[in-house]
C-alpha cells in the first residue's frame, strides 16, 4: 500500500513536470499560435494539478467537498480535451467541409449520449455519476476519434505525422483510461484495498507516456496541415486529385454529398 502511494505521488509529480515542459515547448516553438485550444488544454491541466493539490491539502482526500471540487475540475478538462481534438480534426479536414460536418457531429453525438446515460444510471449519487461519466466519456471519445481516423485513412486524406501523434495520443489515453477504470471496478468488487492506487498510478503512467510523445512531436515548429489541403480549386484539380484518381474521386463525391446534406451548417464552419 505504501509503495503504491509513493508510486502515485512520484508519477503525479512527473506528469506535472512533463506538462510544464510540453507547455514551454509549445510557447518556445511558437506552436501555440497554430493549435491554441490544445495549448489551453495543457495549461488547464497544469492549473488543475495545482488546484487539486490545494484542495486535498486543505480538505483531505476522501471528503465529499474535495470529491465534488476535484471531479468538477476534471469536467472542465474533459471539455477542453474534446475541444482540442475537434481543433486538430478541423485543421486536417478544413478543406473538406462536408466531411468535417460529419466529424464534429460524431464527436458531439457521442458526448451527448454518454452524458445522458451517466445521468440516468447514476440517479442522485454524485460520485457514482462522475465515475460512470468519466469512463463513458473516454469510451465515446476513443470511439469517435477512431471513427474519424478510419475515415481519414480510408479516403487517404494526408495527415502530417505531428497531427497523427497528437490525435493518436488522445485516442491511446482514452482507451487506456477505459481499460484501467474497468480493471479498478473489478478490483473494487473483489474487495482489493489497493484498487484506487492501482487506478491512479496506471492512469498517470499512460498520461506521462502520451506527454512524452507529444513533446517529441512538437519539438520543432508545427507546420500547417498538408499544403494540398490549402490549395485552390484549380491546384487541387491539377495536382492532388491526380495522385490517386479513384480514391480521391470517392473522397470528392463523399465531401460533396455530405456538404449538400447539411449545406446550411457547412457555410458556417
Amino acid at each position: 500500500m505504501e509503495r503504491l502511494a509513493v508510486l502515485v505521488r512520484w508519477t503525479w509529480g512527473i506528469s506535472v513536470a512533463a506538462q510544464v515542459v510540453l507547455f514551454a515547448v509549445l510557447l518556445l516553438r511558437g506552436n501555440f499560435r497554430k493549435i491554441p485550444v490544445f495549448t489551453t488544454y495543457i495549461a488547464l491541466n497544469i492549473c488543475q494539478a495545482v488546484f487539486v493539490y490545494a484542495v486535498y491539502y486543505r480538505m483531505g482526500l476522501r471528503t465529499l467537498n474535495s470529491v465534488i471540487l476535484t471531479w468538477s475540475s476534471q469536467a472542465l478538462v474533459q471539455i477542453l480535451r474534446a475541444a482540442a481534438t475537434a481543433e486538430l480534426l478541423r485543421l486536417i479536414l478544413k478543406s473538406y467541409r462536408g466531411i468535417w460536418g460529419f466529424g464534429w457531429r460524431v464527436l458531439t453525438g457521442a458526448f451527448g449520449l454518454v452524458l445522458v446515460v451517466a445521468l440516468i444510471a447514476s440517479g442522485r449519487n454524485f460520485p457514482w455519476a462522475v465515475v460512470i461519466a468519466d469512463r463513458g466519456i473516454h469510451l465515446a471519445f476513443g470511439i469517435a476519434v477512431v471513427a474519424c481516423l478510419l475515415l481519414v485513412h480510408h479516403y487517404s486524406i494526408p495527415i502530417h505525422p505531428v497531427y497523427k501523434a497528437l490525435l493518436g495520443g488522445f485516442c491511446f489515453y482514452s482507451c487506456t483510461v477505459v481499460l484501467v477504470n474497468t480493471l479498478a471496478g473489478v478490483l473494487f468488487v473483489h474487495g482489493n484495498p489497493n484498487y484506487q492506487m492501482i487506478w491512479q498510478s496506471a492512469t498517470l503512467i499512460s498520461f506521462v507516456l502520451v506527454l512524452f510523445v507529444w513533446t517529441v512531436a512538437l519539438r520543432k515548429p508545427l507546420v500547417e496541415p498538408e499544403r494540398v489541403l490549402q490549395a485552390g480549386p484549380q491546384e487541387l484539380e491539377t495536382s492532388y486529385w491526380e495522385m490517386s484518381p479513384q480514391i480521391n474521386e470517392r473522397l470528392r463525391q463523399l465531401n460533396d454529398q455530405l456538404g449538400r446534406f447539411w449545406k446550411p451548417e457547412v457555410t458556417r464552419h
